[in-house]
């Protein structure tokens, strides 16, 4: 019995089995960081706006009566809910993209119905802000960079 020990506890009888288990966790770890950069490059490929695109809404006037405007930085694609205090106010839109904005809720699939789109070529001067009215009021907008 003593040998059957001396057997299982020997050095090179645990190197073999050691080096598996290495491997495995060094593979183990590879596979995660090669997920996690993955993860990274579709969130950048993702965004592809510029710093200088964003969305400003109005959910509120000050006390002279005038609208005031918060602005979101642009994410290329996604859907962004607008506020039934903010629906009606029209936007201000900045940087180059085309700027689409539904009476439609984001959830479904009716986001084209009744669109309104407002372009901005980055060609133009595309530092400032253009003010963009809307002709009813509006539940979504999205961006395309």
């Amino acid at each position: 019995q003593a040998n059957q020990f001396f057997l299982f506890c020997r050095p090179s009888a645990l190197a073999p089995a050691a080096m598996k288990l290495a491997n495995s966790a060094i593979a183990v770890l590879l596979g995660s960081l090669a997920l996690a950069d993955a993860s990274l490059l579709g969130r950048a490929a993702m965004q592809g706006c510029g710093p200088q695109t964003k969305v400003c809404l109005a959910g509120f006037k000050n006390a002279a009566g005038d609208l005031q405007f918060e602005c979101k930085a642009a994410v290329d694609g996604e859907k962004v809910t607008i506020k039934g205090s903010e629906g009606g106010n029209g936007a201000k839109v900045c940087g180059p993209g085309n700027f689409h904005f539904s009476p439609m809720q984001c959830g479904g699939d009716k986001f084209d119905y009744k669109k309104t789109t407002t372009s901005v070529d980055a060609s133009q001067s595309t530092t400032g802000c253009q003010e963009v009215s809307f002709p009813y009021s509006m539940s979504c907008y999205s961006v395309s960079c």
